[in-house]
């Protein structure tokens, strides 16, 4: 006859249910990647090939064989996605016949981010220019293990893209108020991020929240460096982005020579662009549960981010 068989059935129930509570903190822990690996994305911007002479640090031919380099080292180091942050091209339409091949050369596909550049062509090509570079849509996500990459189109109030009237309106009027403050954003080389698109970021946030997803925004323009390339509507984005603890940091290009700043917990990665001096210029980026940490080739510098 078994002594006490409530409390050995008791005993057996309490050892099987911390059992599954440990099986899932563990889930959790892992949860980084496939088979609990770090994310490890590739990361490089403003090729902004031309067939042109340079101008001061601007190599515009360099950039094919630069552009090479980059895809030797990626395609050896294997990450698990690729992002350019924008200006393919300087501004010749014709220059992404040789830009695009070399993109497909990428041992996984590149996610693309418009810059101001990628719309500096002839008007004609403008409207076809998504369906041209391979983009199935100018504001998106991609999700990796437990991050969320999500991709801005800064060229949504612009003076290069196509705008539509409620577009110029908005561009208009938030330029303007850029200038009344004696900002200088305003600048016709920047854009910004209009009301609609800044409906569909809340979404994805409070999604990613719900998720339990970290985030990391990608925008070609800055939100914060030297003012005359920063984001239309910079404050306001970050305003955004600051109420929601999900994002752990926000990706750029544009500003050539680079810039890096934390605010409020916020990493502000503004990585050099590609086309300047006769270095090259790009990055590996591996996301852990605690960490962003970069690894820089040629002018980049390397970083290691602490995560709010």
């Amino acid at each position: 006859m078994t002594l006490f068989p409530e409390i050995k059935y008791s005993l057996r129930k309490w050892l099987v249910i911390q059992f599954v509570f440990i099986f899932f903190l563990v889930g959790i822990e892992t949860t980084e990647g496939q088979n609990g690996k770090p994310i490890r994305v590739g990361v490089f911007t403003d090729c902004q090939y031309c067939d042109c002479p340079s101008v001061g640090n601007r190599n515009y031919r360099f950039s094919l064989s630069k552009l090479d380099s980059c895809i030797a080292t990626f395609n050896s180091l294997a990450p698990d996605a690729i992002f350019h942050l924008g200006d393919m091209i300087d501004n010749d339409y014709c220059s992404y016949d040789l830009v695009i091949p070399r993109f497909h050369q990428f041992s996984v596909p590149v996610n693309l981010v418009l810059g101001n550049h990628d719309y500096m062509i002839k008007k004609r090509f403008k409207p076809g220019l998504l369906n041209r570079i391979g983009m199935k849509e100018d504001h998106y996500v991609v999700d990796l293990g437990n991050w969320r990459f999500i991709v801005l189109n800064g060229d949504d109030l612009s003076f290069f893209a196509p705008q539509d009237k409620k577009q110029k309106q908005e561009r208009n009027d938030v330029v303007c108020d850029q200038f009344q403050q004696f900002h200088l954003n305003g600048m016709p080389w920047n854009g910004g991020i209009g009301k609609d698109q800044m409906r569909w970021l809340e979404m994805k946030l409070n999604d990613s929240e719900q998720s339990h997803r970290n985030v990391i925004v990608f925008c070609h323009f800055p939100l914060f460096t030297k003012d005359n390339h920063n984001l239309f509507n910079n404050e306001e984005l970050f305003d955004l982005l600051l109420s929601h603890a999900c994002v752990k940091a926000y990706f750029c290009g544009h500003y050539h020579s680079g810039n890096y700043k934390v605010k409020n917990g916020v990493h502000l990665v503004n990585f050099k662009g590609m086309v300047d001096t006769d270095q090259n210029s790009f990055s590996l980026v591996t996301l852990t549960s605690d960490s962003i940490l970069i690894k820089g080739y040629g002018r980049e510098s390397d970083r290691n981010l602490k995560i709010r």
